[in-house]
């Protein structure tokens, strides 16, 4: 999780730099997003600790959360990636590849 916010921060500074966006807005914009960012993030980890609980439902509202918000911050990729998580309609599956992309960070 914290290479995913590590990353994104970065990203989101250049991707900002790049409409023109003063240090200070990108600065405030960054912390918020960061924010925002790890409160989904251990939503989500949350939900794959506790998977005799959670709804493929619950999973896919929290997966659309960090699409949109990675998608805001640049983070484009992960956003797709995120996205290609949530159209799957086995919930096995989607908890599987969750873990692997949170869990397994280098």
């Amino acid at each position: 999780m914290k290479n995913i916010i590590k990353e994104t921060e970065i990203i989101t500074h250049e991707y900002l730099q790049g409409f023109g966006f003063s240090e200070d807005q990108i600065s405030s914009l960054v912390i918020q997003g960061k924010k925002d960012l790890h409160k989904e993030l251990t939503k989500l980890e949350t939900m794959l600790v506790d998977t005799d609980t959670v709804t493929l439902d619950e999973l896919n509202n929290v997966l659309h959360a960090l699409k949109g918000l990675l998608f805001q911050m640049g983070n484009h990729d992960l956003a797709k990636k995120f996205n290609e998580i949530r159209s799957n309609d086995e919930q096995k599956v989607v908890l599987r590849e969750l873990s692997e992309l949170l869990f397994d960070e280098k």
